[in-house]
């Protein structure tokens, strides 16, 4: 293991939180980081230029470095530091690194043994996290599921078994599709908060089940973005006997006819196992091909 330290006059990475939609969020920190920067790096330079007008911030070498560039833009980083410059390093909004670009910009750097910091900043998933009220025992962010049906349901069901509360990114054309999927997974009546457009002139939060969020975002068509805390699931440990066992007796019952819900929460009750783990389960079964429902 390798620690950096800090070294009078040498060259050094900052990560830079910058506001995720009001520009007053921005701490005196972070514009003196800006102003005393060599380079300016960032997601995109075109965002970056529109928060330096806005501080009055001139003269300064940009650097573009998106999710495409950054592996090519490890070596130019590395050089601008080895001879002493200063890179500040900006995303679209928010912390980098924390789904966004910067996570191989900091391998890169602290594997060289060179200097590294951060200022920060806004956060989605924290503020989402605070606002919630779901949160006070821990949460797992998993950024952006999966556009298609399959996978973000087993995302929602890892989620769910977790049991701890679980923060998500969503876009305004694919939010009633999460929420009918953590309907299924989660149930109708769990507890979640939904918020959009976070920080912004139109900031919506909503607090409900998952059953009141879906009537209210998938009624319409959707603006914005979306950041969804989910109350935590259901804690179980299972071992991989009980789950094999489980497997064939959920085998059994999901090709006997009977009511999904109700067989779910029979096992679940017998086993000890979550019932929206079951419920999966069952769900997956009568959805192979020749499955009976």
């Amino acid at each position: 293991m390798q620690a950096t330290q800090a070294v009078d006059g040498g060259g050094i990475l900052i990560l830079l939180g910058t506001p995720i939609g009001n520009l007053s969020d921005l701490s005196e920190r972070s514009i003196r980081t800006l102003v005393d920067a060599d380079v300016i790096a960032a997601e995109d330079t075109r965002r970056l230029r529109v928060l330096l007008s806005h501080l009055h911030i001139t003269g300064k070498q940009l650097l573009s470095i998106d999710a495409n560039k950054e592996a090519s833009a490890v070596s130019k980083v590395l050089d601008l530091v080895r001879a002493g410059r200063t890179v500040v390093y900006t995303t679209d909004a928010g912390m980098p690194g924390v789904s966004d670009p910067g996570a191989k910009l900091v391998r890169a750097v602290s594997t060289a043994g060179l200097r590294l910091d951060a200022v920060p900043g806004p956060s989605a998933p924290i503020l989402a996290a605070s606002l919630s009220g779901h949160c006070e025992a821990g949460f797992v962010f998993a950024g952006f599921l999966s556009a298609k049906a399959g996978p973000r349901r087993k995302s929602l069901g890892d989620l769910a078994r977790s049991g701890f509360a679980a923060i998500v990114f969503e876009s305004p054309n694919r939010i009633a599709r999460l929420l009918e999927d953590a309907r299924s997974v989660y149930g109708r009546d769990h507890p979640l908060f939904v918020g959009r457009e976070l920080t912004k002139v139109h900031q919506e939060l909503f607090y409900g089940t998952i059953s009141d969020a879906l009537g209210h975002f998938g009624a319409s068509a959707q603006r914005g973005e979306f950041v969804v805390a989910l109350g935590p699931g259901e804690r179980f440990n299972a071992s991989e006997e009980g789950l094999r066992i489980l497997d064939g007796v959920v085998g059994v019952l999901g090709r006997d006819g009977g009511k999904t819900r109700a067989v779910a929460d029979e096992l679940s009750e017998i086993t000890g196992v979550g019932r929206n783990q079951i419920y999966e389960m069952l769900l997956a079964l009568r959805e192979k091909p020749g499955a009976t429902s």
